[in-house]
Order: structure tokens, then sequence, then C-alpha cells
């Protein structure tokens, strides 16, 4: 019995994830197609209402209720990051930031060189 249930649990999942991107692909196509020549301002609103009601049906859903379950713990994890001062933010930008400047110049110089080459080996006439 319990088995059963869970099937018709997981087909009934399946079903509301099927109907919540349908609904969604609904509300896009009605944005982008004008049958009622909407203003913008309509269009807009039938869109988001097209989405949150699209995402409350998925969030019903089995894969909905594991994205949520995810959703919340990244939340968890992201509070467990250290994350860097705004000083030590600012000294990594400018490391880096020098860094570029110096491959810039290196490649600068690499580039003359084989302008250089190329325009000695052309004014040759050779061919």
């Amino acid at each position: 019995m319990a088995k059963n249930a869970d099937n018709q649990k997981q087909g009934l999942g399946q079903l509301n994830g099927a109907l919540s991107l349908a609904i969604l692909i609904a509300s896009i196509a009605l944005f982008y197609l004008d049958f009622w020549q909407l203003t913008t301002l309509f269009k807009v609103l039938i869109l988001l209402a097209g989405v949150v009601v699209a995402a409350f049906v998925f969030t019903q859903s089995s894969q909905g209720e594991r994205f949520i379950h995810f959703a919340k713990e990244t939340r968890i994890e992201l509070r467990k990051v250290v994350w860097p001062t705004r000083e030590e933010t600012l000294k990594t930008t400018g490391m880096i930031m020098v860094a570029v400047v110096i491959v810039a110049i290196f490649l600068w110089i690499v580039d003359a060189f084989f302008t250089w080459g190329v325009s000695s080996v052309s004014s040759l006439n050779i061919f």
C-alpha cells in the first residue's frame, strides 16, 4: 500500500513538474505573442503571474521539495563561509591589477618584436 502511494506521489510530482513548465512556457508565449495588443505593463504582469504560479506548482512536486531542501542547505553553508575583509579584498584586487598591467606590457613587447620581424622579412622582397 505504501509503495503504491509513493508511486502515485512520484507520478503526481512529475505531472506537477511538467505542468509548471507548461505554465511557464505559456506565460512567456503570452508575453511575446501579442494576441490582444496589451500594454507592456499588462504583459509583464502576466509574465510575473505565470512565473509565480509555475514556481508554486513546482514547489508542490517532489523535485520542488528537493530543490527547496537544497536551497536551505546552501544557505546554511553560505553562512559558514569565512568571507574576506574589505582590506583583504582591496589588496588582492590591487595585486591582480598590477599583474594584468605587467602581462599587458609583456604582450605589447612581444607584439612589437613580431611586428618588427614580419616587417623585416616582408621588406626583403623575396617573393
